[in-house]
């Protein structure tokens, strides 16, 4: 690689064989591809005016080349650029290209003057924005994904989260709020554990009436030949003619109290549990953005008040903010395997 032995202008790493090398087109200047697209421009681009050209730099002697190896280590260690992954949460030197933990590319939370690296927002995005007591900077930062949906439902005291309604219990834990995620888990595991006996007992109160309805129609079942693409989609279909509805309609008619009894009330719990899971994803859904501004309200006042440092006080909201897809993922199989488990065994 012929950029070995040169450094990036904004991290100031030195350049290593793999590196994906982005080279300017006005200049030639050379920079790592994710601190090329971190910054959006050349680090020379005010220079670009005066027709400067980048150069190679004099290849230095061995004895050089060891103390600027030990002189970058020293600087590094020193400066303590650090980048945290935004996936995993894991602390990487400054100028990593790719988590070691997770893989994941790494953009350099820094600038080519060596000063503390402060996050960068978009030039219309205000981040000292009051939402209620925090800045909207330390609410972009701390959220991480969705950052900007987020402070939108921060500014009012209450509003719907279609995501928690659709993945309740799942969305609780996937944005860290672990004690909601235990309860609404555990309630949630509870009502289906409820569902299953719910469906036992209302399968077994129904099979001998619905056998002896389908003893009443089978006479008047017609099975239909579908052929070509039909039959592949549907196979045999199967209708009642005229008479078996009318067999059928009488036996009802005659039948109202026991269909009642063995139809209708067995399946009267199976309606209370569906209603119950259904409130508590209304419930969840309702709640959830209520409880994430509280979280990141005592996370961010702490965080704030336990340092100055602008550089600490950032790296800290991006690591202890964010989402766990692991672990929402993670409660989902469990939850399903506890199903599933338990459904095995009361069927038995």
């Amino acid at each position: 690689m012929r950029y070995t032995g040169e450094n990036c202008p904004y991290c100031g790493t030195e350049f290593a064989e793999q590196d994906d090398v982005v080279v300017c087109p006005d200049c030639g200047t050379p920079h790592h591809r994710v601190c090329w697209f971190a910054h959006g421009e050349c680090a020379a681009a005010e220079k670009h005016a005066e027709g400067f050209v980048w150069k190679k730099s004099a290849e230095p002697q061995p004895e050089q080349e060891e103390s600027k190896t030990e002189k970058n280590a020293h600087t590094r260690s020193e400066s303590n650029l650090d980048i945290v992954c935004p996936d995993c949460g894991a602390t990487c030197p400054n100028g990593t290209l790719r988590c070691p933990e997770c893989g994941a590319v790494l953009i350099p939370f820094a600038n080519p003057m060596g000063d503390p690296p402060i996050a960068q927002f978009k030039p219309d995005f205000n981040p000292n924005e009051n939402i209620r007591g925090l800045k909207s900077g330390d609410i972009a930062l701390f959220c991480r994904t969705a950052g900007a949906s987020y402070i939108k439902k921060f500014r009012r005291k209450f509003s719907w989260n279609w995501a928690a309604f659709l993945f309740s219990p799942y969305w609780f834990f996937y944005r860290k709020l672990h004690k909601a995620g235990a309860i609404l888990f555990a309630v949630f595991i509870s009502l289906n554990l409820l569902m299953i006996p719910a469906e036992q007992y209302f399968n077994d109160t129904t099979a001998p009436i619905m056998a002896e309805m389908y003893e009443l129609i089978e006479p008047y079942v017609e099975e239909n030949q579908q052929t070509g693409f039909m039959s592949f989609l549907y196979g045999n279909s199967v209708t009642v003619s005229e008479e078996g509805y009318k067999v059928l309609e009488e036996f009802i008619q005659s039948n109202q109290s026991r269909i009642i009894n063995e139809v209708l009330k067995p399946l009267l719990p199976i309606v209370a549990v569906l209603f119950l899971l259904g409130s508590l994803k209304v419930v969840s859904a309702l709640l959830a953005d209520r409880l994430y501004y509280k979280k990141a309200c005592t996370e961010i006042k702490r965080i704030r008040g336990s340092s100055s440092d602008e550089r600490k006080v950032q790296v800290e909201l991006f690591r202890k903010g964010g989402t766990n897809i692991l672990f929402g993922s993670g409660s989902y199989l469990i939850g399903d395997i506890l199903i599933y488990a338990a459904s095995y065994l009361l069927m038995r």
